[in-house]
């Protein structure tokens, strides 16, 4: 009979969608998360930065801001060591572009989280709508150049996209 008991809960936990939050705090991060992207990845990171429950929607678009801010360095950093490392000039100047854009990504992801932390979210959502462009374009400068960058910038754009998405409903 224990063994029937701890199967069950071992099945249970297998379908139910792991949350760290309440009920309030689920709904805000389907909402985030419902045209993202990556609900996986959506779920997953907000779920993992989460502050103590109940969370409002001011403070899980700040916390999604701040995780795309720290993303956002994280990869600028990345395109910098292999732009310093990389010894064919044209390959190099293709990272020049790519490391371009990150900080006018960078620039904006700064100003939308200074926006947020004034409660001016109208502001922090045009800012972030400068952001998708430069992936992008990133994304093609180096197309199929250095694979890592390609999932580095597909998640960036999911970050984005969170974002978005959370300061459109204040």
């Amino acid at each position: 009979m224990k063994t029937l008991s701890s199967l069950f809960v071992i099945v249970v936990a297998l379908f139910l969608r792991p949350s760290l939050g309440d009920k309030q705090t689920d709904d805000l991060i389907n909402k985030v998360c419902a045209f993202a992207g990556d609900d996986s990845f959506c779920r997953g990171i907000l779920n993992k930065n989460l502050p103590s429950p109940p969370v409002d929607l001011p403070a899980l678009t700040r916390v999604t801001l701040s995780l795309s801010l720290s993303f956002t360095r994280e990869t600028l950093a990345f395109i910098e060591k292999v732009e310093a490392e990389e010894k064919r000039l044209g390959v190099r100047q293709r990272y020049y572009w790519c490391r371009i854009n990150y900080i006018k990504v960078l620039s904006n992801m700064q100003t939308a989280e200074y926006n947020s932390r004034r409660n001016e979210f109208d502001s922090m959502v045009a800012t972030l709508l400068l952001c998708s462009q430069p992936i992008k374009q990133c994304q093609t400068a180096i197309a199929g150049l250095l694979p890592p960058m390609k999932e580095k910038n597909r998640l960036m754009l999911v970050l984005l996209e969170m974002g978005l998405n959370a300061g459109t409903y204040l």
